[in-house]
């Protein structure tokens, strides 16, 4: 993994690049921005650049022993944080850090999701900070990466903040957050932010195409329905989100056109919701279906579209709409509720919560019940 190997995300390479060349790297970065676009696979790159044993000015070689480490993540100098699900033993949570690193490892921009709420446990924290107080096995800098640190136990976040406070000597901290306005404030006060933009459209399709083989097509959908992430693509390209998105999209035209309790009822019987990010899916599809929906008000031509493959009924749906300025507050809603979902919250709840408050928005009354 080096930097030329990631995705776009030019300005944040040359940001990095000029520390380093100018020997003024803090003790502690928080990557923060969406998911899926590679904050994931820059801290793999700063901390291969970081032990190279043949650097350039520009990037690490890809090809040292040190280099192939880090593309393995067993470099010895590389300390490495994930969420995982909760676990009845410790070889059970071994065994889970171990098939995310895999994943990983296959493919950089893949999410860590699961069916159940993952958290960075304490324990994990705790082993880093012993290991860091040893002396380093080999030379170079020393990279602790911690992934999704919204996920962090409360307890975990304070036994990590004295390990920021009081860095050992050589050693770098990588926070990573899709959502760092959840992370403790003397957390991000002592961490120095570099923000990761969401990806155009062409390189997520470009990428699909080249890396994975997806005819134009297939890569070109993909990128349009990933909002800018190539996590979310590559999540999205499962069978099983492809299900989900027409259930999503049978549900869309209900909530436009049917009663609240008869919606609520079908994404009862239709939707996964145990599977938190599968909900997540479904709710990123309602979204850009909005989203669509209100380009199309406002006279966008089709090129402009998402879900081009679905165009004919968003144009018959956007005539039915009686007062399409109230589409507009719709989006922000959606994401309010999938931030939700994040969360430890009853996602069924959250989704029927959701599709009520959406049909009121939308006809400026309560639903018939």
């Amino acid at each position: 993994m080096n930097f030329e190997s990631i995705a776009n995300q030019a300005a944040v390479k040359r940001i990095l690049q000029r520390t380093v060349a100018q020997n003024q790297l803090p003790n502690s970065y928080l990557f923060a921005g969406y998911e899926g676009i590679g904050k994931w696979a820059m801290a793999l790159a700063l901390a291969a650049y970081l032990n190279c044993h043949r650097r350039s000015d520009a990037d690490s070689c890809g090809q040292c022993p040190s280099c192939r480490q880090i593309s393995r993540l067993q470099h010895p100098n590389v300390y490495i944080a994930v969420p995982t699900p909760p676990s009845k033993s410790d070889k059970e949570e071994l065994q889970n850090y171990w098939e995310i690193l895999e994943a990983k490892q296959a493919e950089p921009y893949a999410l860590i999701t699961g069916e159940r709420q993952l958290s960075i446990p304490v324990a994990t924290v705790r082993e880093m900070k012993r290991s860091l107080m040893q002396k380093p096995a080999a030379s170079g800098r020393r990279v602790v990466i911690i992934e999704q640190m919204e996920r962090m136990l409360t307890s975990s976040a304070d036994a990590l903040l004295k390990l920021i406070e009081e860095p050992p000597p050589e050693t770098l901290l990588i926070l990573t957050s899709s959502q760092p306005e959840r992370l403790q404030a003397t957390i991000i006060s002592r961490c120095r932010r570099v923000s990761f933009n969401r990806l155009p459209e062409e390189e997520v399709a470009r990428y699909l195409a080249e890396r994975h083989g997806l005819s134009t097509d297939t890569a070109t959908l993909l990128a349009r329905l990933s909002q800018g992430s190539l996590g979310q693509a590559l999540h999205i390209r499962a069978d099983e989100i492809a299900q989900d998105r027409e259930v999503a999209k049978l549900l869309f035209k209900g909530i436009t056109r049917a009663g609240a309790t008869e919606v609520v009822a079908e994404a009862a019987h239709l939707l996964p919701f145990r599977d938190r990010s599968r909900i997540k899916s479904v709710l990123l599809t309602w979204q850009t279906l909005f989203r669509d929906l209100i380009a199309l008000q406002a006279g966008a031509d089709q090129s402009y579209l998402v879900n081009v493959d679905f165009v004919g009924e968003l144009e018959r749906l956007a005539i039915g709409i009686s007062a399409p300025r109230r589409l507009m507050n719709v989006p922000s809603m959606i994401g309010a509720t999938i931030g939700d979902v994040n969360l430890n919250v009853d996602t069924q709840s959250a989704v029927g919560a959701l599709i009520i408050k959406i049909q009121e928005t939308l006809r400026g009354q309560p639903p018939a019940q």
